[in-house]
């Protein structure tokens, strides 16, 4: 019985320590990329998990690994140290407006630097759902063909820095990737689909919007001269 009773404590004690400890990168403990301060989930599917994030200036993020590849969406002008696992560091500004998508993997520390505007960026990990391309048998081109600007082509996403003028007449696309929205400017969308109910949204700067692939879709503004980051997933 004794015998018994020393397995099954080394065996706790075993799977305490394990949770416990903090992988090490370099003389940085590891913190989580995501759930962390600052960071609200607004959005969640089987094709990514969105996240609304600030960064108030002079706190540090801790160094974390993404543990996906991410798309990021940079809603405010400001300037940003980042501090790779060698400890070096890096200031560089960061433009309102910019779209990326990095690794998963990488691995960083980052501040907002004290005295610039608080950062706030909105973060979608993109989840391995598998490809989702639609096939068209409409006439409506695909929506490269709409006159959007294409910021990224790549094996996850296709990234586009896209503007609504008021009352300007959309032009209809085939819609052959799932897709997130994320409008920089607040106003309201317009968003019609043979296939599917007419949607009026008032949007504001930092919501998101997703879509699902495979309908001919008309995208235009009714209220205000609207940006927006899209986010074709492939």
């Amino acid at each position: 019985m004794r015998s018994g009773f020393l397995i099954l404590a080394a065996l706790l004690v075993s799977v305490g320590t394990g949770l416990h400890a903090q992988e090490m990168v370099g003389k940085y403990k590891l913190v989580p990329a995501l759930p962390r301060p600052g960071a609200t989930q607004i959005f969640d599917n089987d094709r990514g998990r969105v996240w609304d994030v600030i960064y108030p200036p002079g706190m540090s993020t801790g160094m974390h690994r993404h543990p996906s590849d991410f798309v990021g969406v940079e809603l405010v002008e400001t300037m940003l140290k980042v501090t790779t696992p060698d400890g070096v560091e890096h200031v560089n500004p960061v433009h309102r407006g910019q779209i990326y998508m990095l690794p998963k993997g990488l691995t960083h520390i980052e501040e907002n630097v004290v005295g610039h505007p608080q950062r706030n960026s909105i973060l979608i990990e993109l989840k391995d759902a598998g490809p989702h391309t639609y096939d068209n048998h409409s006439q409506a081109p695909e929506f490269a063909g709409v006159g959007q600007k294409q910021v990224t082509d790549n094996a996850r996403v296709i990234l586009w820095d896209a503007h609504w003028a008021k009352g300007e007449a959309g032009k209809p696309f085939f819609q052959t990737h799932d897709m997130f929205l994320v409008p920089m400017d607040a106003g309201t969308l317009s968003i019609t689909s043979p296939d599917d109910a007419a949607k009026t949204l008032p949007v504001a700067g930092g919501q998101v919007v997703f879509l699902q692939g495979g309908q001919v879709r008309t995208i235009q503004s009714t209220d205000g001269e609207l940006r927006a980051a899209v986010v074709e997933l492939k």
